[in-house]
């Protein structure tokens, strides 16, 4: 997948036949990935190529200075983007000129003048453009004063919960990774930068990778069992998300993401990993000392590894 950071970019590379789709997406949910799939569909039709048109902040953030907490920050999103086989991808960054234009300049200026698209395909409630004015309903509606086809995208759901970014955040918030997997279409990830941390898991027979957090968003403390993909090779994971407290006296440290792989030991320093949720196995709490801590990492070890031999299901994808 080729990426432009800028428009200035993507007005430097002819594209081919383009098919192309606009919104945050954050998460790629199922709704979400509906459209993109759509995009890309359509691309293939015309042997052509799907851009997604997505934005390195959330606009919320700009607009409203009430940035949410991301489930996907940019990196991640374009890490799934290209999993899905997405041929283009704009990454931009929201300020002022973006947050100024109207609807109708910039689907002139980016669908039309910089990518030639043939095709845009909107979310059913995607909006653009100074006051969110655009939409699919808004261009379907000026279709003379343009050279593309607008086609709108029907509204996706999963069973009875509304499928959107706001409840997925708030179901991993609360803990219900199970649902949040269900509406993502996917297992719930954390995506980070490993950095060096104080070594202590190291000293006690149990290294952990301390992950430096892309975003904001975390689900309640507690052990978890995860997977790590390295080099393409997949790797299980116990993960912490906390603020030690057998090591630590009082709750005012920021809680840190820490993963120990099962059956890795190499240097990550300074390699992005996303860590994908499986299983939550308990609580986070404070032991009398280090043996007692190192005994429950065992059994936390143990329970993680008999439920991957259960072969049960990941979370969000049926068996």
């Amino acid at each position: 997948m080729r990426i432009y950071r800028s428009l200035e970019e993507a007005a430097a590379f002819t594209f081919s036949h383009p098919v192309s789709t606009l919104g945050v997406f954050d998460g790629v949910h199922v709704g979400h990935r509906f459209v993109i799939r759509e995009c890309m569909s359509l691309a293939a039709e015309r042997g052509g190529e799907s851009v997604v048109i997505t934005f390195n902040q959330h606009p919320r953030g700009v607009i409203a200075d009430r940035p949410p907490k991301l489930i996907t920050p940019i990196e991640h999103r374009l890490n799934l983007f290209e999993e899905l086989g997405v041929d283009h991808c704009l990454a931009l960054s929201f300020g002022d000129e973006l947050r100024q234009m109207e609807a109708a300049d910039f689907a002139h200026r980016v669908f039309e003048d910089i990518l030639g698209s043939e095709v845009v395909v909107l979310g059913h409630n995607c909006r653009f453009g100074k006051d969110r004015v655009g939409s699919a309903e808004n261009l379907q509606s000026h279709a003379d004063q343009f050279r593309f086809v607008t086609k709108k995208a029907p509204e996706v759901r999963v069973g009875q919960a509304i499928l959107s970014s706001t409840n997925i955040r708030a179901s991993i918030e609360v803990g219900d990774l199970e649902l949040a997997s269900t509406m993502l279409g996917r297992p719930f990830s954390l995506f980070g930068t490993v950095v060096s941390g104080d070594q202590r898991g190291r000293t006690i027979g149990f290294p952990t990778a301390n992950l430096d957090l892309h975003h904001g968003l975390l689900p309640p403390l507690g052990v978890y069992g995860c997977r790590v993909t390295i080099d393409g090779n997949v790797h299980n994971a116990l993960a912490n998300i906390g603020v030690r407290p057998t090591f630590v006296d009082g709750d005012s440290e920021r809680p840190l993401v820490e993963a120990h792989l099962l059956d890795f030991s190499q240097d990550l320093y300074g390699r992005d990993l996303e860590l994908v949720f499986l299983k939550r196995l308990r609580a986070e709490k404070k032991f009398d000392g280090i043996e007692a801590l190192k005994a429950q990492i065992s059994r936390d070890r143990a329970r993680f590894l008999a439920y991957l031999a259960e072969g049960s299901p990941e979370p969000g994808r049926s068996a």
